[in-house]
């Protein structure tokens, strides 16, 4: 986030990024370095005791932030305490609670049908060993970790920013991972086979332009109130297809039986319907 001058000089960048994102050295390159402020999680359990028994103490948490997300109110408890020089944001959410030692204990189950995984992700997902390759549920680790649940905490060094502010930032962090997910994935970005330069900067060129007309595919249906999906989109897109068909020396195309959510894609936004067969010379109409 940069916040501009009226002759749009930058007067000051802040860096909004996640726990893994800014070691102690990134840190100390982002603040002392090059004097920008930012916006990171905070690894709530690595702080010293006497500050993380304030953050996991409820009776601490007096204040409440409320956001819309697709269409729900969610509701957070913060609290916020100084800490070597930067504000600490501590958010409860009890819901987030749930579903966090929910999701771990899934995993862990998940990871005991597939041993192939368990012995570099064990320690993460509540497993431990008995024997040579055998593996349970650790329930002293779960009872252990069940005062984090549903704590998260943020660290920023700005003094002039409102927490609600600061946690509004934050929350849209998870928009730039996705983004980086669907690049890496179902974009192909990488791995990369090209060894020049110039084919290099092409592929990457042409996945950009791709993500960027998913997106605003996305955002169009989204705002003419028809709710779907980045991954729905792409299951429908990728079923929306024309075949070139020749006969008697005259080329057709045939296009793809409207499966799924494809007519209301269609209609919301604004195309022409192909007809199932249509000849080539007058596919410039729907073009």
């Amino acid at each position: 986030m940069a916040t501009l001058k009226k002759d749009y000089q930058i007067e000051n960048i802040i860096i909004v990024a996640d726990r893994g994102m800014l070691s102690k050295n990134n840190i100390d390159i982002v603040e002392n370095q090059n004097n920008y402020e930012f916006i990171v999680g905070e690894r709530l359990k690595t702080l010293p005791i006497h500050i993380k028994s304030k953050l996991t103490n409820l009776d601490n948490y007096s204040k409440e932030w409320e956001y819309g997300k697709d269409g729900e109110v969610i509701s957070l408890k913060y609290t916020t305490i100084t800490y070597n020089g930067r504000t600490i944001i501590g958010t409860y959410s009890s819901k987030r609670a749930t579903k966090d030692r929910e999701d771990k204990i899934k995993k862990a189950e998940k990871l005991l049908k597939n041993p192939s995984q368990i012995e570099r992700k064990s320690a993460r997902f509540y497993l431990k060993k008995e024997g040579d390759s055998k593996y349970s549920i650790d329930q002293d680790k779960i009872e252990n970790d069940q005062k984090y649940d549903g704590f998260l905490c943020i660290a920023t060094n700005n003094k002039t920013l409102e927490v609600t502010t600061v946690l509004d930032h934050y929350r849209h962090l998870f928009q730039i991972e996705q983004t980086f997910r669907t690049f890496k994935t179902h974009l192909e970005t990488r791995p990369m086979y090209h060894w020049t330069s110039k084919r290099i900067e092409g592929h990457i060129c042409l996945c950009y332009m791709t993500y960027t007309i998913q997106h605003y595919l996305l955002s169009k249906l989204n705002q003419r109130g028809y709710k779907i999906s980045e991954s729905q989109l792409r299951k429908n897109l990728d079923l929306m297809q024309l075949s070139l068909v020749e006969q008697k020396k005259e080329q057709f195309y045939l296009r793809s039986s409207n499966k799924k959510e494809i007519p209301a894609i269609i209609n919301k936004l604004g195309l022409k319907q192909i007809p199932n067969i249509l000849s080539k010379k007058h596919i410039i109409k729907y073009l």
